[in-house]
C-alpha cells in the first residue's frame, strides 16, 4: 500500500517514461563495462561461477554461489579451457590463473559479458521501482526515476560483476511481493516471496535481514487491523513461503551435493558457508577518518551515507522525515522498516562500505520520491515557486552525478572537497581497482618506460600491457632520477596492514610529495626527472601486486 497526498492517476503512466531513463542509466553504466578494470572480488566471482556449472560450489564459500552462476553463464558459451592441467591449493591462484594465462585471449570478453548480467539486474530495479510507482503523480514518478538513474553506488554497482545489485533486486522484490501478499493473501504469492528471499539468501547472507523485516511487517499490519485476521492464514503463508525457499536453496546447492564425496546436504553446504563468513572477518583491518585499525565504529555507515549520498538525495530524505513526524506525508511501513533493520545490524558491524547496505536504497529512494510529490503539489496553480524548486532539486542530481562521470564509485558529495576524500572513507567506498586499466593506457600515452609500481589491487598492469618495476630499499630512500612512481588509495590506506612494504612506503617521500598528476579517480604518478642510473640491488621490496610472483613470467 502507498501513501499519497494526491489521488491516484486513473491510468498508468506510459512505459516510455521508464524508458528514457533506462537509457540515461544504461549511458552512465554501459561504457564502464570495458573501460573499468577489475574490480574487489570480481576475478574471483567471476571463475568460481564458471566453475559453479560443473559442480564447486564450495570455492569462496563465505558467498553464495547464485550471482557468481548467472554472471559467469555467457562465458560458458565462448569455448573457455577449463582444464588448468595444475594442482591448486588456494582458489583464488587457480581463479587468476584461469583468466590471465590460460584464457587471457578471452579475458576482456569474460569480464565485459559478466558485468553485462549485473547491468541488466540494474535496469530490473529500476523496471520494478518503475512498476510500483506508474498508478502515481506525474512528480512521484519521475522523482523515483530521477533518483534511481543517477543514484552513484547504484551506478557504480550495476557496472561490476558483484552480488550486490543482484541482491538488491531480490531483496526489493521479495519485499514488494510480501506486500502484496498481506495485502491479498494467496498460497502462490507466498511461494513466490519464497522464491525470491531464496533467491536473495543464495546471493548473499546478509538477506537473512529479510526474516526480521518480514517478521515487523506482519505484526505491525496485525497490530494495525487484527480483526478479520486469522493466525492460521498467516501460518500458512510463512509455512509455504519457508518451503519454497528452502527448496530453493536445496536446488542451488545440489550441482555441489552430486560432484563432492560424500554427497553431503545441500542446506549443509550452504550453512557451511555462513560459518566460513563467521570467521573470515576476524582479523580484517578498517580504514575510518584517516585511521586504519581493527576496530568498527558505530558512526560508520551513517558517516558514510551522509558523505556519499548526493546532496538533493540527503535534503529530499531528511526533509521527508520531518514532513512524516509533523504528519504532512506518510511513509509505508514496509518502506522505512528495512533501512531501519539493515542500519541497526551493521551499527557495530565490520566497516565495509556502503555496498553492505545497498538492499535498502530502493526503499530510500521511494520515501524521497514521496517528499519530491509534496514539494512539487505545494499551492497547486497560485505558485510555481515549489514546482521550480523541484526541477532544481532533481537537476542538481543529476548534474551532481552525472559530471562525476565515470567516477561513480568514488564519488563523494559537495560537502566533501577532493583532498579530504582520502581522510574520510576508503576501500569499496573510494578504490577497488578500478581505475587499473586507465592507469596502463595513461602510461602508454605518457610513453613511459621506467614505471615503479605500489599497488595491491586483483588486476596485474601488465594484462594491459603496461610494464613495471619493483621498489628498491633505494626508492624508500627518496625518489630514482628517470623513474615514474605510481601508487593509489587503496595501497595507502589499506595495504598497511597486511603488507611491512606498504607501511614502509606509506611512510616514505611520497606521501609529503605533491603528486605529478592524478590517472582516474584513485592513482597518482611522480615523474622524476633525470636519466635513470643503473641500479645492481638485489634488495628488491615486493610492493604486494597480486600474484605477480605466480605469473610474472606467464602475462606478457
Amino acid at each position: 500500500m502507498t501513501c499519497s497526498n494526491t489521488a491516484a492517476s486513473d491510468r498508468s503512466a506510459p512505459f516510455y517514461w521508464f524508458l528514457i531513463f533506462a537509457a540515461f542509466f544504461s549511458l552512465q553504466v554501459l561504457p564502464r563495462l570495458s573501460q573499468d578494470s577489475p574490480a574487489g572480488d570480481e576475478n574471483v566471482d567471476i571463475v568460481d561461477g564458471f566453475y559453479y556449472w560443473q559442480g564447486d560450489v564450495i570455492s569462496s564459500a563465505e558467498h553464495p554461489p547464485l550471482a557468481k552462476a548467472l554472471q559467469a553463464l555467457p562465458s560458458r558459451a565462448m569455448g573457455l579451457q577449463s582444464k588448468l592441467g595444475l594442482n591448486f591449493t588456494a582458489y583464488e591462484v587457480r581463479d587468476a590463473y584461469f583468466l590471465m594465462v590460460l584464457n587471457r585471449r578471452h579475458f576482456e570478453a569474460i569480464l565485459k559479458s559478466a558485468r553485462f548480467v549485473t547491468y541488466l539486474f540494474g535496469l530490473a530495479l529500476g523496471l520494478v521501482l518503475f512498476t510500483w510507482a506508474r498508478q502515481e503523480s506525474i512528480f512521484f514518478i519521475l522523482t523515483v526515476l530521477t533518483l534511481w538513474a543517477f543514484e552513484p553506488i547504484i551506478l557504480a554497482y550495476s557496472g561490476f560483476a558483484l552480488a550486490e545489485i543482484p541482491l538488491t533486486f531480490f531483496f526489493f522484490t521479495a519485499l514488494v511481493q510480501h506486500q502484496k501478499s498481506i495485502q491479498k493473501p494467496s498460497t502462490l504469492r507466498a511461494v513466490m516471496v519464497g522464491i525470491l528471499s531464496g533467491m536473495a539468501v543464495t546471493v548473499k547472507f546478509t538477506a537473512f535481514l529479510l526474516a526480521p523485516v518480514f517478521l515487523i511487517l506482519e505484526i505491525s499490519v496485525w497490530l494495525e487491523n487484527s480483526a478479520g485476521r486469522s493466525f492460521v492464514a498467516v501460518a500458512q503463508r510463512w509455512l509455504w513461503g519457508g518451503i519454497a525457499a528452502l527448496l530453493w536453496v536445496c536446488l542451488i546447492y545440489l550441482p555441489g551435493t552430486l560432484a563432492i564425496p560424500g554427497h553431503p546436504w545441500p542446506w549443509s553446504l550452504w550453512m557451511n558457508g555462513l560459518h566460513d563468513l563467521s570467521n573470515c572477518f576476524s582479523f580484517n583491518s578498517f580504514y575510518f577518518r584517516g585511521i586504519l585499525s581493527h576496530e568498527t565504529h558505530w558512526d560508520y555507515y551513517p558517516t558514510a551515507f551522509l558523505l556519499k549520498s548526493p546532496l538533493t538525495f540527503l535534503i529530499l530524505s531528511i526533509m521527508g522525515l520531518f514532513l512524516v513526524l509533523l504528519g504532512k506525508i506518510k511513509w509505508p511501513v514496509w518502506q522505512w522498516v528495512p533501512p531501519v533493520v539493515f542500519f541497526a545490524a551493521f551499527l557495530f558491524n565490520y566497516d565495509l562500505g556502503l555496498r553492505m547496505i545497498l538492499p535498502v536504497y530502493p526503499f530510500f529512494i521511494l520515501m524521497a520520491g514521496r517528499t519530491g510529490e509534496w514539494i512539487a503539489n505545494q499551492n497547486g496553480e497560485k505558485n510555481r515557486v515549489f514546482i521550480l524548486l523541484w526541477v532544481g532539486l532533481l537537476l542538481f542530481q543529476v548534474f551532481s552525478v552525472g559530471l562525476r562521470y565515470p567516477a561513480y564509485l568514488s564519488y563523494f558529495n559537495e560537502m566533501v572537497s577532493q583532498d579530504k576524500r582520502i581522510y574520510w572513507l576508503g576501500g569499496p567506498n573510494l578504490d577497488i581497482g578500478q581505475d587499473t586499466k586507465r592507469l596502463a593506457l595513461a602510461a602508454r600515452a605518457h610513453g613511459w618506460s621506467h614505471i615503479k609500481l605500489a599497488y595491491a589491487g586483483s588486476a596485474n598492469p601488465k594484462i594491459y600491457g603496461m610494464d613495471w618495476s619493483y621498489w628498491t630499499q633505494k626508492d624508500i630512500q627518496g625518489p630514482q632520477p628517470g623513474w615514474v612512481y605510481v601508487i593509489n588509495d587503496d595501497y595507502l590506506q589499506v595495504a598497511p596492514a597486511n603488507s611491512q612494504v606498504a607501511a614502509l612506503i606509506g611512510k616514505s617521500w611520497i606521501t609529503k610529495r605533491i603528486p605529478t598528476g592524478r590517472i582516474g579517480d584513485t592513482w597518482y604518478y611522480f615523474e622524476i626527472p633525470g636519466k635513470v642510473l643503473p641500479d645492481a640491488s638485489t634488495n628488491v621490496l615486493s610492493t604486494n601486486v597480486f600474484l605477480d610472483e605466480i605469473f610474472a613470467d606467464k602475462i606478457k
